[in-house]
């Protein structure tokens, strides 16, 4: 017998209402230690992800220990992610 504790007439999208997920994972999965020990284009995608999660300013704030402005200079890097051989900017379509 499965452990799964979901009940079965639970949609989709009401367990990911329930858990505060999105398409994008939950709040959580963010955390400050590891965002910041990325480079500087990944961690303003980061704080962008939080705010599509439906994060406020103030959940972003208390979740990365950043003051309004900081968390709104990430948000307006424009800068470009590089692995070798490959370029993709910010906001790029793929």
């Amino acid at each position: 017998m499965s452990n799964d504790r979901r009940t079965p007439s639970m949609t989709g999208a009401q367990a990911m209402t329930r858990d505060s997920r999105t398409c994008f994972g939950a709040p959580g999965g963010i955390d400050a230690a590891r965002l910041f020990k990325l480079p500087l284009p990944m961690q303003a995608e980061g704080v962008r992800l939080l705010f599509e999660m439906g994060q406020t300013m103030e959940q972003v704030r208390a979740r990365l220990g950043l003051s309004a402005g900081q968390v709104q200079a990430l948000t307006s890097v424009e800068a470009k992610f590089s692995r070798p051989g490959e370029t993709i900017a910010a906001g790029e379509d793929a």
